[in-house]
């Protein structure tokens, strides 16, 4: 299963979570969160940065892509499929065709998941967090069977409320297939933007042992 922490922007926070068995780091480029990254940070080769941008500007993503090296752009707004082709073929001219795009979809009900699938050709990836106040760091769970019922034809990063309390049943819907991987964020945090790093690292070692069973 694919680990995803997001939020980060503390340099020695950064550090000491990328010693850990981690896939992807996300870092918020959005100036009205409380975990807006300001700084580019070195991380080993094996870890994926991910930006996460909402409604942002293709020339303000293309910018970042470039200073903090992004290996996937995470959509967090109202973006749509043709933004998404644009997008992609922005990167391409400037030399980042291998960068992914992942599409986020806030889900409360099953009517949520419409019209996910019309951004199949655009993006490499989904990301379902819950339907909230705010553009993720909600704390909140969707319910999660409602997963059961899709065929989606993309990879599904886990998103919403996630807690060192759930590994084992985060494992279940890994081993089910409905997801590929999980991303965490303010359940693990000892502030805004700041990790506890033995929770995350206590989670990855259930996750590993659940995945075992």
């Amino acid at each position: 299963m694919k680990v995803k922490v997001c939020g980060m922007k503390h340099p020695e926070n950064i550090q000491a979570l990328a010693q850990l068995d981690i896939d992807y780091m996300g870092f918020i480029f959005y100036e009205k969160s409380p975990r807006f990254a300001k700084t580019a940070i070195e991380l080993p080769e094996r870890i994926q940065k991910v930006g996460v941008f909402v409604n942002e500007t293709i020339e303000k993503i293309l910018k970042k892509v470039k200073e903090f090296q992004l290996n996937v752009i995470q959509l967090h707004g109202y973006e749509s499929p043709e933004f998404c082709k644009e997008l992609n073929q922005a990167l391409a001219a400037e030399g980042f065709a291998e960068v992914k795009l992942w599409k986020v979809f806030s889900i409360k009900s099953p009517s949520d998941f419409e019209g996910i699938e019309d951004f199949s050709y655009y993006v490499n990836g989904y990301l379902l967090d819950t339907k909230g106040q705010y553009r993720g760091g909600n704390g909140e769970k969707f319910d999660w069977q409602l997963l059961q019922q899709q065929n989606l034809s993309k990879p599904v990063m886990l998103s919403g409320g996630i807690g060192p309390e759930d590994a084992e049943q985060v494992s279940q819907l890994f081993k089910k297939g409905w997801i590929a991987g999980v991303d965490v964020n303010s359940g693990f945090e000892d502030e805004p933007g700041l990790k506890n790093i033995t929770l995350v690292n206590e989670f990855l070692q259930n996750l590993r042992t659940y995945e075992q069973v």
